[in-house]
């Protein structure tokens, strides 16, 4: 409920029953946010007015403060002027959701792979009904960029995924591009954390097929040609992750 004190308008958070006092402060202030009661670069209520509203202690409201700032949804400032404020709220969440997930033993590399599997051909299915001058123009610099000698691991890395990206930006599903985004960047923490060897697993021109049904606005076989890849790509992933822990345990 919103309501007036002192010619301010203020939020009125509901008192915390003690038992999981920590995930009703923080249930409530998600909630605030998402509604848009606390927008962007809006400055939370502070610890002290907290702990009176929801009349739990002052640590329980740190903890839930301490979540929001993990999960994305604010940042702290600190000096006279600082506090928690609120944060852009963008598909950001999902990398660190699907991250925190997959390092925590929640998710395995099949499922992830299966997911990118069923969304990436119909990200270039969707593609290819959207090229026009300007995309051709990225594509062939991307495809150009691919074959450049790399300076590090990172820049071969963003090198081999920017195709990928492109196309989900031509896809003009916000949801698909997100979700492709945030899987592409698990694999790339993966490959850092598990195999670095990305040469292994993907190599320069291995988007030619993809890119030149793309081009020719050919949906059906741009869908085709991702979905081979994207197999490929998939299955040599899991198997290598598959050698590395069969190697660990032994």
């Amino acid at each position: 409920m919103i309501f007036k004190s002192e010619g301010l308008l203020m939020y009125a958070f509901e008192p915390i029953v003690q038992a999981k006092a920590t995930e009703e402060v923080l249930a409530q202030l998600k909630e605030a946010i998402l509604r848009g009661v606390y927008k962007e670069g809006d400055k939370l209520p502070s610890e002290r007015e907290m702990t009176e509203q929801f009349n739990v202690s002052r640590g329980v409201v740190r903890e839930a403060i301490r979540a929001l700032q993990v999960t994305g949804f604010i940042e702290k400032r600190q000096g006279p002027l600082g506090g928690a404020f609120v944060k852009e709220i963008t598909f950001g969440l999902l990398h660190t959701g699907f991250s925190d997930l997959y390092f925590s033993d929640k998710l395995t590399i099949s499922e992830v792979v299966q997911v990118r599997q069923l969304i990436e051909p119909e990200i270039a299915r969707l593609a290819a009904l959207n090229i026009n001058d300007s995309y051709r123009e990225k594509l062939t610099k991307a495809l150009q960029e691919e074959r450049h000698p790399h300076v590090s691991e990172d820049d071969l890395m963003k090198k081999l995924t920017v195709i990928h990206f492109i196309l989900a930006e031509m896809c003009n599903n916000r949801l698909f591009q997100g979700l492709i985004t945030a899987i592409i960047s698990l694999n790339r923490r993966i490959i850092r954390a598990k195999l670095q060897d990305l040469l292994s697993l993907h190599e320069a021109g291995e988007h030619d097929e993809v890119v030149e049904a793309v081009m020719a606005g050919d949906p059906e076989a741009a869908r085709e040609a991702m979905a081979r890849h994207s197999q490929a790509f998939g299955n040599k992933m899991i198997l290598q992750l598959e050698k590395k822990s069969s190697a660990t345990d032994a």
